[in-house]
């Protein structure tokens, strides 16, 4: 065998476990990083229940986990994140009054803020939650006029609202105003 061939034979190895060795590594870290979001999501879950919360939804995040809850009663809701590398968690309830169309909740996270929404008035006629101020409107749709069932609770994930007047709004198909509501922390 000629040294040139010996040599290929090598370089070709080496190869073959450095290919190896890299897809080995990239299984691992997804591997340990869906352990991650599965460990948060439990520990996040059994703050929530260890406190008789109940969980409407969870939103798995680029680095976080939220969840939108309830007590039994509904008179109070909240929000909480849970980081899923750290485990560094915060959280945000609110006492609501039954008579209200809608009630909201909002955690402010950096310069992100989620603001948590339960319909309690005719969601099922809801389509739209429009969030209005200093001259900005965004909608977000809720409820898909295509599809069958509704959604009775929504998780808006904006960039922190700049100081002034905010109102949050619950549109039709048509975008017109069922209910609006001043937002207030």
């Amino acid at each position: 065998m000629s040294k040139r061939i010996i040599l290929l034979t090598i370089v070709s190895g080496l190869i073959i476990v450095a290919i190896a060795v890299g897809v080995g590594l990239y299984t691992y870290t997804n591997i340990q990083s869906d352990k991650s979001y599965e460990n948060a999501q439990k520990e996040l879950n059994r703050y929530i229940t260890m406190n008789d919360w109940y969980a409407y939804e969870f939103h798995n995040r680029e680095e976080s986990i939220l969840s939108f809850y309830s007590n039994e009663d509904r008179s109070i809701i909240g929000l909480a994140e849970i980081d899923v590398k750290t485990g560094n968690s915060g959280s945000v309830t609110k006492q609501v009054t039954p008579d209200q169309p809608f009630d909201f909740v909002v955690l402010e996270d950096g310069e992100t803020e989620y603001i948590g929404v339960r319909l309690n008035d005719r969601p099922e006629e809801v389509v739209y939650l429009r969030l209005n101020g200093d001259d900005v409107s965004k909608d977000f749709l809720v409820n898909d006029p295509e599809n069958e069932g509704y959604a009775m609770t929504y998780v808006i994930e904006t960039t922190k609202r700049s100081d002034g007047v905010w109102s949050l709004e619950t549109l039709d198909t048509n975008k017109q105003v069922i209910h609006s509501s001043e937002l207030t922390e």
